[in-house]
C-alpha cells in the first residue's frame, strides 16, 4: 500500500472513530494512545512509517471496542441515530 492510500485508509479510521465516540460505543479518551502519536490524516508531511503506526494504532482500539459486548438498547440507540 503506497502512502496516499495510506492517509485515505487513516482518515476514514479517523471517521469511524468519530462515529463510535457520536454513537457513544467509545470515549474520546478511549483514543488517547492514538492522539498522543501526533499524527492525524491531515499531517501530509509525517512520514508513511508514521501514519502506518497511527493507522495500526486507530485500528487495534476500534476493533477492541467492536469487541466490547453491548446491550440490546445500546444497539437500538446506536440505529436509530
Amino acid at each position: 500500500m503506497n502512502k496516499n492510500e495510506l492517509v485515505h485508509l487513516h482518515a476514514l479510521l479517523v471517521r469511524v472513530a468519530e462515529e463510535y465516540v457520536e454513537w457513544d460505543v467509545a470515549a474520546r479518551g478511549d483514543f488517547s494512545a492514538y492522539h498522543a502519536l501526533g499524527t492525524t490524516p491531515m499531517s501530509l508531511r509525517r512520514s508513511r512509517a508514521d501514519h502506518e503506526t497511527a493507522t495500526l494504532v486507530l485500528a487495534r482500539t476500534l476493533a477492541g471496542l467492536s469487541d466490547a459486548p453491548r446491550t440490546e438498547q445500546t444497539l437500538e440507540d446506536a440505529t436509530a441515530r
